[in-house]
Parts: C-alpha cells; sequence; structure tokens
C-alpha cells in the first residue's frame, strides 16, 4: 500500500517487521514477563476509532524505509484527512491492508473470535 504524506509516496508493508515495531509501541507486562501485544492493541483501537492507532500503524509499516516520514508530518497529514472527513475510510483502508498481509490474516480472524466470544 502506498500512502501520501505531505506531498510524498510512501511504501507501507505489513510484514514482520511492522509486527516487531507495532509490539514496541504497545508492550504489556505479565508476572515481570514483557511481551509485545501490537498487533491485539491496534485492533481494539481501530474498533474503537482511536486516532493514535493510525499514527502507530503508519508509524509502523513505513519503518522499513530509509526515507521515513516525521512525526510531525504524519500528524500533519492525519490532521487533514480528518480535516476533509475521510478519516473513517482511512481506518477501513489500513485495517484491510493489516487483513490482507500473510502474518497477520489469521491472527486478526483470532483476534476477532475472541472478541465475539467475550460480547
Amino acid at each position: 500500500m502506498k500512502l501520501m504524506i505531505n506531498g510524498k509516496e510512501y511504501e507501507m508493508k505489513f510484514g514482520i517487521g511492522f509486527i516487531k515495531k507495532l509490539d514496541q509501541i504497545y508492550p504489556a507486562s505479565m508476572n515481570g514477563v514483557e511481551f509485545g501485544m501490537g498487533i491485539e492493541q491496534s485492533m481494539f483501537y481501530f474498533k474503537t476509532k482511536n486516532p493514535t492507532v493510525l499514527f502507530n500503524v503508519i508509524k509502523a509499516a513505513t519503518d522499513h524505509l530509509n526515507s521515513k516520514p516525521s512525526n510531525n508530518d504524519i500528524e500533519d497529514e492525519l490532521e487533514k484527512i480528518a480535516s476533509d472527513g475521510q478519516l473513517n475510510g482511512l481506518f477501513e483502508t489500513l485495517e484491510d491492508e493489516m487483513r490482507e498481509s500473510v502474518f497477520l490474516k489469521q491472527k486478526i480472524e483470532d483476534f476477532e473470535e475472541k472478541a465475539k466470544v467475550q460480547q
């Protein structure tokens, strides 16, 4: 997937590096053992339309690039998208792209199944 940020096109990838970066952004700890909850937390934030997940997913999906978008550029682009009333579309697009990843498809399906059981 490609995303325009501050007039520059960035290639976003949703592979192992993406998962590792999200796990760093969303750590969890149980009995003194730290582990990543990046995908699980991201999916929760997508469902609640928390815009910080858009920032974090973009950061993680562009982390593989030599020339990454700056935090300010990402925030400015998200503000522009929100002002244009297109934020929900970006939520859907990014979530759909994550679902298509061979590394994430089953994990997201499992997460959603567990969420249904808990409801």
